[in-house]
């Protein structure tokens, strides 16, 4: 009697313990204070927008080319890269005073790490020429590297924005 009973015992636990690890291995992912990106260059947290200082990513509905000419979506593609770096990050955003239209200008930085430096590191973001100086040294080695939207030609956010007569 006692060998079905911890048999039963056995067969009961497994699919909790399963259960529970799954769970607790799904924690990372979940963790961090919820901070979403609305663009390459955008987030928003705690009920806040933040445009990211220093940094300009391609806007909605702008596209880029590959080297074999093939054109995306990089807009969506500089969003992406902003969310894996927000991934399961603590999020903090410290407003410099500016504002744009749709957002408080701010300096970010995930788990530490500053989220324009690391856009741009990453060739998913540029320099913005009036107050992107401190970003220029990566920019410039994402070039060379061939990183993110240096892969291929694109036109630079703020000109594309001109063309199509949107504001920042």
């Amino acid at each position: 009697m006692v060998e079905k009973f911890n048999s039963l015992r056995l067969r009961l636990a497994t699919p909790l313990v399963l259960l529970t690890t799954c769970l607790l291995a799904s924690i990372p992912a979940l963790a961090g204070n919820g901070a979403h990106a609305i663009a390459g260059d955008v987030i928003e947290l705690g009920g806040s927008r933040y445009c990211l200082f220093g940094v300009d990513a391609p806007d909605r509905g702008q596209r880029c080319a590959l080297g074999n000419g093939k054109t995306y979506d990089c807009s969506r593609i500089a969003t992406t890269a902003l969310m894996d770096l927000l991934a399961g990050a603590t999020v903090h955003c410290t407003p410099t005073g500016a504002k744009r239209t749709h957002c408080e200008v701010a300096r970010c930085a995930a788990d530490g790490f500053d989220l324009s430096g690391n856009m741009v590191h990453t060739g998913w973001a540029l320099a913005d020429p009036v107050e992107g100086a401190p970003y220029l040294r990566r920019q410039e080695l994402a070039r060379s590297r061939r990183q993110g939207l240096w892969r291929g030609t694109f036109e630079t956010p703020w000109n594309w924005r001109t063309k199509t007569k949107r504001k920042k």
